[in-house]
């Protein structure tokens, strides 16, 4: 093959420069074009190039601020923006019920209404991650219904995950029809995602409920686990139940909520009499539902503890290895303080909030029944009040960790993050305006103002247009204007499978599990157990000039099996003090254990003694100077 080029060919190497040729008067068409008008076009284009590039938004949005509709749109200014991870003094635009860009000196378009924020914190809408308002336990009412996402909105609760309870003998998917069926016309005030609660486990209910999470786009369950196993009496679901329907959770990349049916307890008071039994019972039924979850490695949420006993298993399954991926939530009602001797001692579980142990506080708004009581501390209004009372001003909470627990962490585990529960550009404008001042003063926690989707909605705990107080005030060029009468604007959205935040850990815990067959036996390292161990176990030193060696370290074995064994022909070797310790490292000595005795007996003193060593090679190296 010949290597030369034809000629006039361009090298590789040679980047051509376009031509640049005069406008020619005749287009392709061969008609005539008035060379002027041309002109004129092409400078009205540039110019307008020119003025959408000077007014795009500061974060990056490509939306062009002359293009906005100024109705459409808010400028919050002077507030202090409040993530779950940070806070910023920042200025923000709302764009067609998003947020569109977060900063100082944003562009504004002319004309959008600017509110002023100052001194107030602003922070994501409320998500409320377990309400059982729509139920055939207490009788669904339509009405009852929508007065209750209008009080969860002037509470500035925004987004509530409402159960849907299956009664035995019936099948998911057609309560969950008759439900909606019944809401079909109501308007809700704030956003409603469906979750299905199963008290019992069939074949027809696990069809049914896979065609939920693969066709109504449903991505959790709740289960009512009955700590009386026993499937014929037993108000709620066995342990042997929950394993199979776990199973089918992680295929299905469901979130398994699981919850003690302690209000069944109560109706088999000839079989659980006093409160102490039902905390036993309690315990030994979680430890059987850890088991379950570790085994189908599947994600649950204990739901609503009334003991931190539960709370501190959680912690400790969570930390074993591989780790069993189990959360925690309770309900307002546990955060109260207690009266002991006349005095309030603050509850125990808000030790646990502040460490993030509990993940998330719900309502747990039970039907109709707290509808009539809107005042009350478990009321799906009173959710934000009573959380920050008891946990911000006393010092428990900041307000990032705040957000966190009555938003930002139910957002992620319901797949809803980050259009919920953050404010960030693109995520949607549900935010709730709190007062910067009650972040040290008690009583004065409470929603100044509640946007939904960009819309001021509550002022005050009440609507918008019935409170004579509007503040913070929104103005049109320094022209203040009266609030319209908000209308519900409530969505019921869709959730898919597989949210990220609890499903990316739990797979790589599978890769974790297939490249270290672990075999877990996390009891006999307890230290209950180890201190069993020592009690029973003789202070022993192994004579390795007679063959006494230990079981290698690397073979699979209890602790009692790796500690050392009395041996009856040899106690009179054991030291003095007779201390009790576990097996050594050949080689090393236990620095940690005491040997100190009175009599001055060492533990090596079974051991052959040697006066002298002698070295071919000192420390330092051998002397070669000749001198000496």
């Amino acid at each position: 093959m010949s290597h030369r080029r034809e000629s006039g060919a361009i090298p590789p190497w040679v980047v051509v420069e376009p031509k640049v040729t005069s406008p020619s008067p005749k287009n392709q068409n061969g008609k005539l074009v008035n060379c002027d008008e041309q002109d004129k076009n092409d400078g009205k284009r540039h110019q307008e190039i020119v003025s959408r590039n000077e007014h795009n938004l500061a974060s990056g949005d490509q939306t062009y601020v002359h293009e906005i509709d100024p109705l459409q749109c808010l400028h919050i200014i002077g507030g202090e923006v409040v993530n779950s991870d940070c806070t910023q003094r920042a200025d923000m635009l709302i764009v067609n019920g998003q947020v569109a860009s977060i900063g100082m000196k944003l562009d504004v378009p002319k004309g959008c209404p600017t509110m002023d924020a100052s001194g107030l914190l602003i922070m994501p809408g409320g998500v409320d991650i377990a309400t059982y308002i729509q139920n055939d336990l207490c009788g669904l009412d339509p009405v009852a219904f929508e007065n209750t996402t209008k009080e969860a909105l002037l509470g500035g609760t925004t987004t509530i995950i409402d159960t849907v309870i299956c009664p035995k003998g019936r099948l998911p998917l057609d309560v969950l029809m008759e439900t909606r069926s019944r809401v079909k016309n109501v308007r809700a005030w704030c956003n409603v995602v469906y979750r299905i609660g199963l008290v019992e486990i069939t074949s027809p209910i696990l069809e049914q409920t896979e065609r939920l999470v693969k066709e109504n786009k449903i991505n959790s369950i709740l289960f009512f686990v009955s700590p009386i196993q026993n499937e014929e009496s037993g108000p709620g679901i066995t342990t042997d139940q929950l394993r199979i329907a776990l199973e089918k959770c992680r295929q299905w990349g469901v979130v398994a909520f699981v919850r003690v049916s302690s209000h069944c307890m109560d109706a088999e008071s000839s079989t659980v009499s006093s409160k102490l039994e039902v905390m036993f019972a309690e315990t030994r039924i979680l430890d059987q539902i850890l088991a379950v979850a570790d085994a189908s490695n599947c994600p649950i949420v204990l739901t609503s503890p009334q003991r931190t006993g539960v709370i501190l298993t959680a912690f400790q399954a969570r930390h074993q290895i591989p780790p069993v991926h189990v959360h925690v939530s309770c309900a307002p009602s546990t955060l109260l303080p207690t009266t002991e001797h006349e005095q309030q001692i603050p509850s125990r579980f808000l030790n646990h909030l502040s460490v993030g142990d509990i993940i998330a506080v719900s309502s747990d708004h039970f039907g109709c029944k707290d509808a009539e009581e809107p005042g009350r501390l478990g009321a799906v209004g009173q959710r934000l009040v009573a959380v920050w009372e008891a946990a911000v001003p006393t010092g428990w909470l900041d307000a990032c960790s705040f957000v966190k627990v009555i938003s930002g962490n139910a957002a992620r585990i319901t797949g809803l993050y980050p259009a919920k529960g953050r404010i960030t550009p693109g995520s949607d404008a549900d935010l709730v305006f709190w007062p910067i001042e009650s972040l040290h003063h008690s009583g004065s926690g409470r929603p100044i103002a509640v946007l939904l989707r960009g819309k001021v909605m509550a002022r005050e705990g009440q609507l918008a247009n019935q409170t004579p107080d509007n503040n913070p005030q929104i103005t049109i060029d320094r022209q203040p204007i009266p609030d319209e009468e908000p209308q519900p604007q409530g969505v019921y959205l869709e959730l898919k499978p597989f949210p990220a935040a609890v499903y990316g850990p739990v797979q790589a815990t599978d890769r974790l599990r297939r490249r270290h067959q672990y075999v877990k036996d996390p009891s006999p390292w307890a230290m209950d157990a180890l201190n069993d161990v020592l009690k029973t176990t003789v202070n022993r030193t192994p004579d390795r000039s007679k063959g006494d060696y230990e079981p290698s370290p690397s073979s699979p074995s209890t602790v009692a099996n790796m500690a050392v064994k009395p041996d009856p022909t040899k106690t009179s070797q054991t030291t003095a003090n007779n201390t009790p310790s576990v097996r050594m490292v050949h080689g090393h000595r236990d620095l940690h254990a005491s040997g100190f005795s009175l009599s001055g007996a060492q533990v090596d003193d079974n051991q052959p003694q040697r006066s002298g060593i002698r070295t071919s090679q000192p420390p330092g190296g051998v002397s070669r100077n000749p001198l000496w």
